[in-house]
């Protein structure tokens, strides 16, 4: 039996916690400033910590000034303690130059540019700017212009073909190993592993700027733990008196030693989060299990409820990027869920806001308090948490040679991408690829459909094709020619942010790195599969339903017409566009036809990439969360035969195109489920409406929790949810004032309705035209 589980009635904080989110909510900048940990920057005037370490010592490599600069940009932040709080510890301030995951050292031209730095200070940040980039991205573009071409780059990406190497950020470190080890436990890590593997002074450098940062969280952590003593001292009031000295033992402790109760794993955990700019946390749920049971048998020096809520609250505030719950145990794969899965879930709730993004794992035998209280939360107006299937991702990935146990491991990262916790470079994500620019690239023989001038290999034209299996042929080598480059250049991306070190603070906490001596980006970890988020799949597949049964079967409409028709964006062909909609079946309304050639495209496109591997050394895998790219990359798109018109959305999710299914949310889900998203383990994720209304009463609930689970078994892989109503989207969009609280989720991460660009909430209500 679990606690936490209650359904009626939400948990009732203790009053300290209370007073913490009182404050915060104050504080709660925009969704986007909380994805990005947007921190205001520092003040007019304020020396750069980069700059200063890269001009005091020309002479050290480059990875012993990032990481001395990584450390100085830390203990310079002022300490801050806000009231009531337990945990502490508050993001550094924006600097115009400073690392990030996604690159090595990032330049804000922002930052630069608006007055808030003198213009001394970006005089001597411009000067240093080759120097702190190893590798500048003109590696990709000049690496292309000798093996392909830089136009073909260019022109490719600017069509919305693709984007490739743009990001490759987001990894899991292994919180369970600093837990377990403590920042001293680590230094001694380095020093076994360093015994064995130095070689020369690059890899006696590496070593040495991974005990940097871990000795830089050290003296983080004991800054804060002074900074409390001295407000101890000052404070008069005797229960804030007490918060203070907790804080400052607490920090102390964890200053070197591991932890041994739950309120210092906490503690410690978000010190890692913090200098990992709050990115993914993993299984929170399992590697906090052990310090929360040793508190509750031993004590601790507050209640768990409070440590756990005091976790979920730095999230909240700071915009993690994901947090995964349940599944399964590693060792044996039984039932992972545990009193900390109901705790955080409720803590959540209590939140009611876009963050912390959290998804929970679901079992074919998923505890039923579990799913109860995950659907109680959606029918509250909650878009989180999302789910996941264990059925599903498992065998996916040891299809693509991950081990069982390490596979019953998995967790959500990023904008809902998928890898194994502590062990992973995945990419996420490596690049996206729209499929649908190249069935538009296909019907014009390799032409673009911008200037007529060639873009892919010469093939023939979608006129010059007697049969439909031809031009399928046809479609398929442009597919073939583009897949390759666009995989190419993802590799030549990750080389930039190898040479960058752009890891740096993961590397320390990741399996396989401080063992190999080889950096995070440059085939350290354990696992280095490649991730490619795919777009455009339902619209290529309505499309081709359309032409194989409109064109070629019952020859309603001929080539020559359909091509003029599209060229007009359906402008004087209002008929043949109704024709177009409706004459033919569309994916996510469980026809057969329709299925079998989304079906056909998808594998089409994920056997392709299966057949190259990233420079990381593992094979590419398919994926599909694209927040807002589906609307960007429409916006790239002409009319195409489903019927869309030019410049409308793609889609978000491995769903159907908006507004194109009909037959309600089980017919969609039934449609989803016959993909092969077994191929699509990078994380594929679907866009699931059910609104609030259809989640009243207990037996609704009971049925759609029956639904969803039927859906998690039989071939579904992800699901994120919009419990927002119709009516409640149109008042919104017309009196954003009204509706400041209205959740909806968007290709892989939820964000209040308002927020949103017009074109945003477009697509959003879009979604519910079949209803």
């Amino acid at each position: 039996m679990f606690k936490y589980t209650m359904i009626d009635e939400k948990l009732e904080l203790t009053e300290r916690m209370k007073a913490v989110m009182a404050d915060i909510r104050p504080r709660l900048r925009c969704q986007d400033r909380r994805e990005s940990t947007d921190i205001e920057p520092v003040s007019n005037g304020a020396r750069n910590p980069f700059a200063d370490v890269f001009e005091a010592e020309p002479e050290s490599s480059y990875v012993i000034k990032l990481a001395k600069s990584i450390v100085k940009s830390w203990v310079d932040t002022p300490c801050i303690i806000y009231p009531h709080e337990a945990v502490v510890g508050i993001a550094r301030p924006c600097y115009p130059m400073m690392e990030h995951f996604s690159w090595g050292i990032v330049f804000d031209s922002g930052v630069l540019k608006n007055g808030t730095y003198p213009a001394s200070e970006r005089e001597r940040c411009d000067k240093l700017r080759d120097v702190m980039t190893p590798l500048s991205a003109a590696h990709v573009g000049a690496c292309a212009s000798v093996t392909y071409s830089r136009e073909l780059h260019i022109r490719a990406s600017e069509e919305g073909m693709f984007m490739a190497g743009g990001f490759q950020g987001h990894t899991i470190p292994n919180y369970v190993t600093l837990l377990e080890n403590g920042l001293d436990g680590m230094l001694e890590k380095i020093d076994f592993w360093a015994k064995l593997n130095v070689k020369d002074k690059d890899s006696a450098d590496f070593y040495e700027a991974n005990r940097i940062i871990v000795r830089g969280m050290s003296e983080h952590m004991q800054k804060y733990a002074d900074y409390a003593a001295e407000c101890y001292e000052t404070e008069t009031d005797p229960v804030q008196k007490q918060y203070y000295k907790q804080i400052s033992e607490n920090c102390a402790y964890v200053a070197h030693k591991k932890p041994q109760t739950l309120y210092q794993a906490v503690q410690l955990t978000w010190c890692l989060s913090l200098w990992d700019w709050v990115d993914c946390l993993g299984r929170m749920d399992q590697y906090f299990l052990p310090f929360y049971n040793y508190s509750c048998e031993h004590g601790d020096v507050i209640p768990v409820e409070d440590s756990i809520a005091s976790m979920i609250y730095k999230i909240w505030e700071n915009g993690a990027h994901n947090v995964t719950l349940s599944g399964c145990k590693p060792e044996d794969g039984s039932d992972a869920t545990n009193d900390l899965t109901f705790l955080i879930l409720q803590v959540l709730r209590n939140i009611h806001d876009t963050h912390p993004r959290i998804c929970v794992r679901i079992r074919e035998d998923v505890n039923p308090e579990l799913m109860n209280l995950i659907v109680k939360i959606w029918s509250e107006g909650m878009s989180d948490p999302s789910i996941i299937s264990d059925t599903l991702v498992i065998p996916g990935l040891q299809r693509i040679n991950v081990p069982i146990q390490d596979a019953r491991d998995f967790a959500t990262l990023g904008c809902q991408e998928v890898e194994i916790p502590g062990k992973s470079n995945t990419g996420c994500e490596d690049g996206l690829f729209n499929v649908a620019k190249v069935l538009e690239v296909a019907m014009l023989g390799g032409k673009s459909t911008k200037d007529g001038k060639q873009l892919g290999p010469v093939t023939k034209s979608f006129v010059e094709c007697e049969t439909f299996e031809e031009f399928y042929c046809e479609f398929t080598k442009q597919l073939e020619f583009f897949t390759e480059f666009h995989t190419w250049l993802c590799s030549r991306g990750q080389e930039c942010r190898a040479a960058n070190h752009a890891k740096l603070v993961k590397g320390v906490f990741t399996d396989g790195v401080l063992e190999s001596g080889r950096n995070h980006d440059d085939g350290g970890p354990i696992y280095g599969y490649g991730v490619i988020e795919t777009a455009g799949v339902a619209v290529t597949a309505d499309s081709l339903t359309a032409i194989k049964k409109l064109v070629f079967d019952e020859k309603k409409i001929t080539k020559e017409k359909l091509v003029e028709i599209l060229a007009a964006d359906f402008n004087g062909y209002e008929k043949e566009r109704q024709l177009l909609l409706n004459g033919a079946p569309k994916f996510g309304n469980d026809d057969p036809e329709a299925d079998e050639m989304a079906i056909r495209v998808l594998n089409t496109y994920w056997d392709e990439i299966a057949k190259y591997k990233s420079v990381r050394g593992g094979v590419y895998t398919g994926a599909c969360s694209l927040l807002t790219n589906g609307i960007i990359y429409g916006r790239h798109m002409g009319a195409m035969p489903d019927g869309r018109h030019k410049g409308e959305p793609l889609g978000n999710t491995i769903g159907p195109r908006p507004g194109a299914d009909h037959n309600g949310v089980t017919a969609m889900l039934s449609s989803v489920s016959k993909l092969p998203l077994y191929k699509g383990v990078g994380g594929t994720t679907l866009n699931v409406i059910l609104t609030t209304k259809m989640l009243e009463t207990s037996e609704q609930r009971e049925n759609i929790a029956a639904v969803i689970k039927n859906f998690m078994a039989s071939g579904g892989q992800m699901a994120q949810i919009t419990t927002a109503n119709y009516e409640d989207l149109i008042d919104a969009k017309a009196h954003p004032e009204r509706h400041g609280d209205l959740i909806v989720r968007v290709g892989g991460y939820s964000i209040q309705f308002v927020q949103l660009s017009s074109s945003a909430q477009d697509e959003i209500i879009s979604r519910y035209a079949a209803g």
